[in-house]
């Protein structure tokens, strides 16, 4: 069966806030040894999935700026264009993992509201373009998957996902 998207912005909205509630829920019952110390087989903390989160949603707003989504990534073109997600997201762990619990805490939050303002601002007409007409030098005729699905990928299924694997790692 085929992945199953939001078709409109108020779809998109409340399957973005039922996720987004339940993840703080989730990650807001942790204790400061679940979230630094129980690793997964990989070496990810509970601290490593939630700077993953970040990053990924802080590429979605430099997207919608109109901003190489790589630069928010904090990782270099060459590894970017090779569209190997487990080396970019292993290069954003590294990079992120000494950072303090309550600064990622924080910038959870700061993040995603300032995720949800620039996703509020847009119309359902918007949500429906290609995502790629938002990069920087996009020809205004590209074509490609809607906003709509990179935002969704990027957001519920990505809080779904992680709390799950989270959960499974913690073994609760």
């Amino acid at each position: 069966m085929a992945k199953q998207f939001p078709d409109n912005k108020a779809a998109l909205l409340a399957e973005i806030d039922r996720d987004w509630q339940s993840i703080n829920r989730f990650l807001d019952s942790l204790s400061i040894q679940q979230w630094l110390h129980i690793k997964n087989p990989d070496g990810w903390a509970t601290l490593d999935h939630v700077t993953h989160l970040i990053a990924w949603e802080q590429s979605v707003i430099y997207l919608l700026r109109g901003k190489p989504r790589r630069e928010a990534l904090q990782v270099d073109e060459a590894l970017y264009q090779s569209g190997d997600y487990d080396a970019i997201n292993h290069a954003i762990m590294l990079l992120h993992k000494d950072e303090p619990l309550a600064q990622v805490k924080e910038q959870f939050q700061a993040t995603h509201a300032e995720l949800m303002g620039l996703i509020n601002g847009l119309s359902d007409e918007q949500l429906r373009q290609p995502y790629v007409r938002f990069l920087p030098d996009a020809p205004s005729d590209a074509e490609g998957p809607p906003l709509i699905n990179l935002i969704y990928v990027n957001t519920a299924e990505h809080y779904r996902d992680h709390e799950k694997w989270i959960s499974e790692t913690l073994g609760i």
